[in-house]
């Protein structure tokens, strides 16, 4: 396997106002949710074996979730039916198209993974992939810990997709500790200016990353600007590409799996020359960006990944090592 996602999956339901009769009906249509999940299929529609670890529902919700993700080629062999209902996030949209969640998790499926649900096999992959919102509840962030240790010890490299949800926290001290000591184990940290802003208070993101990645190579975005590559290569960057935003859900998770699968097509590891390549980091932004922009194009986080030959070839320029 070549990525394995741990994490939400769950479905995004959104909101749309059909007119032509008074009252104004309210229409609600259900889009895939959950970062990993989001990640596991833009990866998948990439070319990329990946594979999702996850709850979900012992209900028709939830067997949805598993048809929809093996029907886009992602490995469903870890998607566990739980006896807890699927979860559900209520999405709402600003005029350009910003995302507001509203979730209806309480005890839902994709809360109650627990260590005992964590299998080595899980972890054999050459890129395993989190995300900061399964470090609460507790047992979720134990069976988080044992995921990545099973996947450090079968070879894999660690990738934080910092994502932080500070109200999901009762205590900012504890979240604080938890953040910090996940990406401490991290290769890549992916990490809008919003995530470092909410785990670094007023003190500078960069520097937040510089005291506990350390030793990581860091992907920074700033919503329609320039996102960053920082690491052993150097520094690079590159602009967003210009886009009419429909729906921002998932535009990260979207940038998440174009950079990751260069990444994956160039064998670009810590120790090797790709790692320490800038061509290599410049072209994960650009794919990275190509998959945003395909994102924000269509309401829900992977509704407009399609027609992805361009990034596709994005992808494989990387694995020739073309300029």
């Amino acid at each position: 396997m070549d990525v394995v996602c741990f994490g939400e999956i769950l479905w995004d339901v959104f909101e749309a106002r059909a007119r032509g009769r008074e009252p104004v009906a309210r229409v609600f249509r259900r889009e895939l949710g959950g970062a990993m999940a989001n990640v596991a299929t833009g990866l998948a529609r990439l070319g990329v074996r990946a594979a999702v670890v996850g709850g979900v529902g012992e209900d028709c919700l939830g067997e949805a979730l598993r048809e929809h993700l093996a029907a886009d080629g992602v490995d469903v062999r870890f998607v566990l039916a739980m006896p807890s209902r699927t979860g559900l996030t209520f999405v709402v949209r600003g005029a350009r198209g910003e995302p507001r969640f509203v979730p209806y998790r309480h005890e839902s499926a994709d809360l109650a993974l627990r260590e005992e649900h964590v299998i080595p096999a899980m972890g054999r992959a050459r890129w395993a992939v989190v995300g900061t919102s399964t470090l609460t509840p507790r047992p979720l962030a134990r069976a988080t810990g044992r995921f990545l240790d099973l996947a450090e010890r079968a070879g894999a490299r660690v990738l934080v997709d910092l994502n932080v949800r500070a109200h999901l926290w009762p205590d900012r001290r504890a979240m604080e500790r938890a953040v910090a000591a996940l990406a401490a184990r991290a290769a890549v940290v992916k990490a809008s200016d919003a995530d470092l802003r909410a785990v670094a208070g007023r003190a500078d993101g960069l520097r937040w990353l510089e005291r506990h990645a350390p030793r990581a190579t860091w992907l920074v975005t700033r919503g329609a600007g320039l996102a960053g590559a920082i690491g052993e290569h150097g520094e690079v960057h590159a602009p967003a590409r210009r886009a009419r935003c429909v729906d921002a859900t998932g535009a990260g998770d979207a940038f998440l799996s174009g950079s990751l699968a260069v990444l994956l097509a160039a064998r670009a590891v810590p120790g090797s020359s790709a790692w320490r390549d800038p061509a290599v980091w410049r072209r994960a932004l650009r794919a990275g960006h190509m998959m945003g922009k395909k994102a924000v194009s269509r309401p829900g986080a992977v509704g407009g990944l399609l027609g992805l030959g361009r990034v596709r070839a994005v992808v494989e320029a990387a694995r020739e090592r073309r300029p």
